[in-house]
């Protein structure tokens, strides 16, 4: 039985978790021994994984800053996630050869998982990278900017790189190998993109291996909508967004029925803002139903809500939180089906934007030119594609072959000798 080891490093989002766990479940009924190596190991209710997936923590990494100002392209924001100091990456690397040696994995599937790409890479074992594209950068040299609405200098990105790789070669000499892994080197033909090609964060890709997004929603309450005739606002907030309170202000002031599920919100501050016309949901609602009927949806760039919407045809309004947001959010701007919330905001502002966005079919009808192109998609296709994917890059009939007879070899008992 071939061995699959799923890695998940990098990154706070529900989707990590959701796409590693579908992967696991997915290679599991194929009849491979899996194995989930995941930053966080609490899994939410009806999120575990099938009986006899084994599940590990990673090795802890230190969100520690390179330095002053802002990542500028994918190196320099590994350099901010942990990835500047030497120690602490040789550190890693150890600890992911330890978890191998457990494992003993004859794949690697990495999502945003740098560190195991490299210990993978460093250990002989085939891997590949799995992600909604911000965590896989394209085959070009310097890697782009992940700021394009910033100014910043070819000089810069190209800096940026070689100061990250000058860690990597550090950390990999402490550990005594003699040839150093460029951190470019990670990457390749069977990555695969689990997003689509207008999503995605660095634009559109001629080789682009996109699958469209693995979802997995968690148990959700279901809400309907109570109005007939006002316009209906469905909001997804955080209160670590920039501007939250500013924004559920201005949902407030919104004529619309609104529904905000905004987890981490405490009981109390639901209260004081909830109207007879705004509703806020602390817990996970089934949005399928809601969205349905939505005329417009408010989010903060994540990429699950926001590909939801578009695939129901509801044009969003959005206030990132992180750049990988701000990405995201520039590419539904660029189609025509959204707007972001941008800069310094007060409720006035904002309302006025709502309130525009509602009134102009423009926004809705470029948000269901989207929904008609991806009217086949289905999050059971993408998974089914991916796991394709995964056997066709890993596990070719004269590999699987090999990998069986050097499983049996290894586990059979030595000959007696008389």
């Amino acid at each position: 039985m071939a061995r699959v080891l799923i890695a998940w490093e990098l990154g706070e989002a529900f989707g990590h978790l959701a796409r590693c766990l579908r992967l696991a479940d997915g290679l599991a009924a194929r009849g491979y021994e899996v194995t989930l190596a995941l930053k966080d190991v609490r899994l939410p209710a009806g999120q575990m994984p099938e009986l006899g997936i084994t599940v590990l923590p990673v090795p802890l990494t230190p969100q520690s800053g390179a330095g002053s100002g802002s990542p500028v392209n994918y190196a320099d924001m590994l350099r901010f996630s942990g990835f500047a100091d030497t120690q602490d990456v040789a550190a890693r690397l150890k600890a992911w050869e330890g978890i191998f040696a457990l494992a003993r994995p004859d794949a690697l599937v990495a999502d945003h998982a740098p560190t195991a790409l490299l210990a993978a890479h460093l250990a002989g074992i085939p891997h590949l990278a799995i992600g909604n594209g911000f965590a896989i950068p394209p085959v070009v040299s310097p890697w782009p900017s992940i700021r394009p609405w910033e100014d910043v200098s070819y000089e810069a990105l190209v800096d940026a790189e070689e100061q990250l790789d000058g860690v990597l070669d550090a950390a990999q000499k402490l550990l005594g190998y003699a040839t150093a892994v460029r951190v470019r080197d990670l990457f390749g033909a069977n990555d695969i993109l689990d997003t689509f090609a207008e999503l995605d964060h660095y634009g559109a890709r001629l080789q682009g291996r996109y699958v469209g997004p693995i979802v997995s929603v968690p148990q959700a309450l279901r809400v309907a909508w109570q109005s007939r005739d006002r316009p209906k606002v469905l909001a997804y907030l955080r209160p670590a967004v920039p501007g939250f309170q500013t924004v559920l202000q201005a949902l407030v002031r919104l004529d619309a029925e609104v529904l905000c599920v905004a987890p981490g919100m405490s009981r109390e501050a639901a209260r004081r803002i909830a109207t007879r016309r705004v509703r806020i949901a602390l817990a996970p609602v089934d949005l399928d139903p809601l969205f349905a009927n939505a005329d417009l949806a408010v989010g903060y760039g994540n990429g699950g809500f926001s590909t939801q919407a578009l695939l129901a045809g509801v044009p969003l309004s959005m206030r990132p939180r992180y750049v990988e947001q701000a990405l995201l959010a520039h590419r539904v701007e660029a189609m025509g089906a959204g707007r972001l919330l941008s800069g310094r905001i007060d409720a006035g502002s904002v309302t006025e934007s709502l309130q525009e966005m509602l009134c102009n079919l423009a926004y809705r009808q470029a948000a269901q030119g989207f929904r008609e192109r991806h009217n086949q998609f289905t999050a059971s296709q993408a998974i089914e594609k991916s796991l394709s994917l995964i056997e066709r890059a890993f596990f070719d009939g004269s590999r699987i072959d090999a990998i069986q007879h050097a499983h049996a070899l290894k586990e059979s008992p030595p000959a007696c000798v008389h």
